[in-house]
């Protein structure tokens, strides 16, 4: 028994953390990701590198970027990437502890380029931006990079003392950056700090798409240690200013943070998410390796709610596809769809996990820990892989992320007036 995926990307060994750098390069897809490649603890972040056609099958690279310059030598921190006049330029936070209890620490942004997708030099100008945010504090990290009529936009996640925040910058060259303020936070109810910042432009609205640690637990809402969610909105780069509604989850499971996107050459919105939760056991770590990515998803954006529908490449791994024959069956990588109305409960590897439907409640049930939401489920996509299950409500309407440890039963029950298709991968 493993609970090394069969679908979705995890490190070759070692710890892994956030999506970096996410991008269509000359027609292939690149994964960077937060890399300790000497332990299955965090602790001095890498760049760890993979590469698709497809976004499915992934071939694991040489590590990108690693730490040991002054402004770098404590981590490699998150960021993104931008393809300009056919260079890969990838934007990370360069970290140093300054004390041996890591609580104090300086963060600059750096940049590192490539013109072949495969070595990766950094620039000699680094830090390109050395300086702490007029209303922010040493805590300034994750830069997401766009290009935007002819100029080139940064946001960073940054706080002080109580309040996350994103600010803006801006640069012609995408070299040299001026800062231009904060756009959104400082809520004083969206927590004390705004980490992995990425806005983007879908179907007529900008979308904030942040991670916020420190958000008090409402009713349902909010028992992860941190979450991942967005706004809905318009950046007005003038002013500049984001406005916007109000903070919704993006994800409703036990594990799920970090997520990043990317507009491929088909001009998808794809988003990936690190598929998993900070200050959690991780079993897999006696294996020697530790966390996975969720599968990546299509976003939409409809009646102003974000949308997380599986690519269509998903159906690349069906194997076989049949009608389910009876309640119970067995399997480490699959799919199962179902329409219903009707309550009913598929049950996990035993009942590791179980899903669920009653009434207008959808519940994700792991262990003692429950995440349950108040909606209405119609169509249902249930995708499990050896120590995981994405459920999929109303064509991503509603997405519950969680990993789910099995001991030796590989045995699932689905329960309910529901007539299902299993799909093995």
């Amino acid at each position: 028994m493993t609970f090394r995926p069969h679908y979705h990307f995890a490190p070759p060994f070692g710890w892994m953390n956030d999506p970096n750098g996410l991008c269509q390069y000359n027609g292939v897809y690149h994964l960077f990701y937060q890399y300790h490649p000497f332990g299955v603890d965090w602790d001095d972040m890498h760049w760890g590198h993979a590469t698709s056609t497809d976004l499915i099958r992934w071939e694991h690279k040489p590590i990108a970027l690693r730490p040991g310059l002054d402004y770098d030598q404590d981590g490699v921190f998150s960021g993104s990437a931008l393809v300009k006049d056919g260079v890969l330029h990838l934007y990370y936070t360069g970290n140093v502890w300054l004390d041996e209890k890591r609580e104090t620490l300086r963060q600059v942004q750096c940049l590192a380029t490539s013109a072949d997708g495969n070595t990766f030099k950094k620039h000699l100008d680094n830090p390109i931006i050395s300086g702490e945010p007029a209303r922010g504090n040493a805590h300034v990290r994750d830069p997401k990079v766009w290009d935007q009529e002819g100029r080139y936009y940064m946001v960073l996640g940054t706080r002080d003392a109580t309040d996350g925040k994103v600010v803006l910058y801006d640069s012609d060259d995408a070299i040299h950056w001026s800062e231009r303020g904060v756009i959104a936070g400082e809520t004083g109810e969206h927590g004390w700090m705004w980490e992995c910042p990425d806005l983007f432009h879908l179907d007529g609205h900008d979308v904030l798409l942040l991670s916020p640690q420190g958000m008090e637990q409402d009713g349902d809402r909010y028992h992860n240690l941190h979450q991942c969610g967005y706004f809905v909105g318009h950046l007005d780069l003038n002013a500049p200013l984001f406005t916007h509604g109000t903070f919704t989850e993006l994800d409703y499971g036990h594990d799920f943070y970090a997520a990043q996107t990317f507009l491929d050459e088909r001009g998808r919105r794809i988003l990936i998410a690190w598929n998993a939760m900070w200050e959690r056991d991780w079993p897999e770590q006696a294996e020697g390796w530790t966390n996975q990515m969720t599968i990546p998803r299509e976003l939409s954006l409809r009646n102003g709610r974000l949308y997380m529908t599986p690519i269509e490449e998903m159906a690349s791994l069906r194997q076989t596809s049949q009608r389910l024959a009876g309640p119970k069956f067995e399997g480490d990588a699959f799919e199962l769809s179902f329409d219903t109305e009707a309550d009913f409960q598929f049950a996990c590897f035993g009942e590791t996990a179980t899903f669920s439907k009653s009434g207008n409640t959808l519940e994700l049930t792991r262990g003692h820990e429950v995440r349950r939401l108040q909606a209405s489920g119609r169509t249902f996509r249930i995708f499990v892989d050896a120590s995981s299950i994405e459920v999929f409500v109303n064509d991503g309407e509603f997405v519950f992320s969680s990993r789910v440890y099995p001991s030796e039963k590989r045995t699932h029950q689905l329960t309910g007036d529901v007539t299902a298709t299993l799909h093995r991968y």
